[in-house]
């Protein structure tokens, strides 16, 4: 273990759905629930092309510009954080994913408190629809 480094916090969950229906719930509950997915990083994909072969591995990044005008209007420097990520991977014969915790990555900007917990409260609910 690395001295010194903090571990953020993430809330996970394993999915009742296989690898690939999981993520496209994710993507569809991410829209439903008003924010945008920014992009998707294929892990699997990728490592494929330098020939390894892993299970399902994909990061759905999102945000909504309206979110990231809030941010701006009160912190600058809080711009780092967005987009925030849902990670999707297979592991032991079961899809897992974990998303970030907006209330812990906000702590250290001023007054972005009640943004974030509404973040959180958005992310909770995409991430139920694959409970």
């Amino acid at each position: 273990m690395l001295r010194g480094v903090k571990y953020m916090k993430v809330k996970e969950k394993i999915s009742k759905f296989g690898f690939n229906q999981t993520v496209e719930l994710l993507e569809k509950s991410v829209e439903q629930n008003g924010l945008k997915v920014v992009s998707v990083i294929d892990a699997q994909a990728n490592l494929r092309k330098i020939g390894f072969e892993i299970g399902g591995n994909k990061i759905i990044e999102v945000f909504h510009p309206k979110l990231a005008k809030e941010i701006f209007d009160h912190d600058l420097r809080a711009g780092i954080v967005p987009p925030l990520r849902i990670y999707i991977y297979e592991e032991s014969e079961k899809t897992h994913l974990a998303v970030q915790n907006a209330a812990e990555l906000f702590s250290q900007y001023n007054g972005l408190e009640e943004l974030a917990r509404r973040v959180d409260d958005v992310l909770d609910s995409i991430i139920n629809v694959v409970r």
